[in-house]
């Protein structure tokens, strides 16, 4: 049942953001709110841990990227540029994460805090790569703070709908400029 209710409640957040209230939760799956209150104490018990699987499918997905023997460097990095949870589906709300910072600071702090670490591990893997000559020379500070403020914009929901693009979508544009820039693909 709580992994019912958890499913229900991101499929409330997808389409209402944050804004959902226990009530629409319990409407949702027919159930009462003092049925819900018995599997999560508060929404934000709830918030965290939707926020909380959708970081630990990531991690098993980067987990994957990491260890694939099929991917190359560029492809591997690619790939971890565009990374996004696949267990709740595609996140259509633009305003999702600007009303997760303003109502939910603990948990966008948890998100927050979460993206620095996947920073550290995409840096951590450069760097060797770098350093053998699988990747050219480049100030990665600089490429983690162009990665870092570009995933940061790319989570601002005016642009996405200014650019009629899903968050999914603009990941995978950054992603694949980031790797390829602006030079034409070998053919």
């Amino acid at each position: 049942m709580r992994k019912r209710i958890l499913m229900a409640a991101a499929e409330e957040m997808k389409t209402r953001g944050v804004k959902f209230t226990m009530s629409d939760l319990a409407r949702r799956l027919s159930l009462s709110k003092t049925s819900l209150y018995e599997h999560f104490a508060s929404k934000n018990e709830l918030v965290h841990d939707i926020l909380t699987t959708a970081i630990q499918d990531i991690q098993e997905q980067e987990q994957e990227i990491y260890s694939s023997p099929k991917l190359s460097t560029a492809e591997k990095i690619q790939a971890l540029l565009k990374i996004a949870p696949k267990v709740f589906g595609a996140i259509n709300n633009h305003s999702l994460y600007d009303d997760l910072r303003h109502y939910y600071p603990d948990e966008w702090h948890l998100v927050s805090d979460f993206r620095q670490e996947q920073l550290n591990h995409l840096t951590s893997f450069i760097i060797p790569n770098i350093e053998n000559d699988l990747l050219r020379p480049i100030n990665v500070a600089v490429l983690r703070q162009i990665i870092a403020s570009a995933m940061n914009d790319l989570f601002n929901f005016r642009f996405l709908e200014e650019s009629n693009m899903t968050h999914a979508d603009a990941l995978a544009a950054m992603a694949d400029i980031a790797v390829y820039g602006l030079l034409p693909r070998n053919k």
